[in-house]
């Protein structure tokens, strides 16, 4: 018994080792290559003009608590000096500070590129630097160069003006959709302090908004849904990897009444079907921050009784049947067919017909001599003998030779 129990012991410190290092392997995934930073920039745009201030901050997303890190920064793919998690750019240059940023942690994944763009102008129409997805909120600026004051902001999209404002530089959109891709502009009436320099400027940009997620479509886990068994409806979609943290809810309807309200589950499910369960079912999902919804198309399912399948199923297996045997009837009776005199009346047919299309030809009786051979009516299992078998040559005459 002392031996039996200090096994168990033993047993226990060796289950509680195993958890423990469970524990720590997790906490080292989440603290090394498993997370990838993310660069964004403060003011949040993509483009500057000629001595405009940015910072640019490596948010590395965690689930521990924070912890003193060492940062890495590269521009265009060459380390560059840093070392925090913040990257001050003052007064940007042209040839210097435009390029792709990336940042990475000690013992870290490197994060994917980030574009800044700093350009010479009197007049640029800012942008987010990161890709535009439904359902985000986008601001743009009209953005003017430091040594000019500006009036009369106008902004445009595919040549129609959405916004006028004498002071307002920005234009907002809460709840940007795809329909609103499009090539939007911007003008400012620019001039110096002194105002001996008044202009009227412009830029644009082409602004595209991806899709977050895919239409929804539904879809039923058996092609036939009896009384009383199980049915299991899905709604299935597919969220953009880039937005892969994104929290979906999912709702289901039968003839437009809801079923099932929303949540995370993607599925809906009846665990024994009743015969007025059928119906048009649909499905609707949406963003946890109901930014984007998106419904799919009716499906119609129909529950089906169990002496209905059954008969059907019956019906179904005796037809199957049949046809298998009308089948092996026709490929039998094909089979047969071969060598019986219908084929060689057949035979003697096709030779009429070239014996015709040779009479057309009006040739010479002496110039053209042929024959043919019957031998369907042979008795069969008979061979044939050569006994005083005569060989006859047909010979063309051309007079011409």
């Amino acid at each position: 018994m002392y031996f039996s129990h200090t096994r168990c012991v033993h047993l226990s410190m060796f289950c509680c080792t195993l958890c423990s290092l469970c524990v720590l392997c997790d906490l080292f995934s989440s603290i090394g290559g498993a997370i990838k930073p993310v660069v964004t920039f403060t003011p949040n745009w993509g483009n500057i003009l000629y001595y405009d201030n940015v910072t640019l901050t490596c948010d590395v997303p965690s689930t521990v608590p924070e912890e003193p890190r060492t940062y890495h920064w590269y521009r265009n793919q060459t380390k560059i000096e840093g070392d925090q998690q913040n990257l001050h750019i003052i007064g940007s240059s042209v040839g210097w500070d435009r390029g792709d940023y990336q940042c990475q942690t000690i013992g870290g994944d490197i994060s994917d590129p980030v574009f800044l763009n700093v350009t010479i102008n009197f007049v640029i129409l800012q942008r987010p630097p990161s890709a535009i997805y439904e359902g985000d909120p986008l601001t743009l600026r009209c953005h003017h160069a430091r040594d000019f004051n500006a009036i009369n902001t106008k902004f445009y999209k595919d040549d129609q003006e959405m916004k006028s404002s004498e002071y307002d530089s920005t234009f907002h959109i809460p709840n940007i959709t795809r329909s609103q891709s499009g090539r939007y502009k911007c003008t400012k009436r620019i001039h110096r302090n002194d105002r001996t320099y008044v202009t009227e400027r412009s830029d644009e940009s082409f602004i595209s908004v991806k899709e977050l997620f895919s239409h929804p479509e539904i879809k039923k886990n058996a092609y036939w849904v009896i009384e009383g068994e199980e049915m299991t409806v899905r709604c299935d979609t597919r969220l953009d990897s880039l937005r892969g943290d994104t929290e979906l809810h999912f709702a289901f309807y039968r003839d437009g009444w809801t079923v099932q309200g929303y949540n995370v589950s993607d599925t809906y499910r009846e665990r024994s079907a009743r015969l007025e369960d059928s119906g048009k079912f649909t499905c609707e999902v949406r963003t946890a921050s109901d930014t984007v919804r998106k419904m799919s198309d009716e499906l119609y399912i129909h529950i089906y009784s169990r002496e209905v399948y059954v008969t059907v199923l019956v019906v179904g297996s005796v037809g199957v049947l049949l046809i298998i045997v009308l089948s092996a009837v026709l490929i039998w009776r094909c089979k047969h067919r071969k060598g019986s005199p219908a084929s060689c009346q057949g035979s003697l047919q096709e030779m009429a017909t070239m014996d015709n299309m040779v009479t057309d030809a009006n040739p010479d009786p002496q110039d053209v001599c042929y024959t043919y051979l019957e031998l369907c009516h042979l008795p069969k299992g008979n061979k044939i003998r050569n006994d005083g078998l005569t060989v006859t040559y047909a010979t063309v005459k051309d007079p011409d030779i």
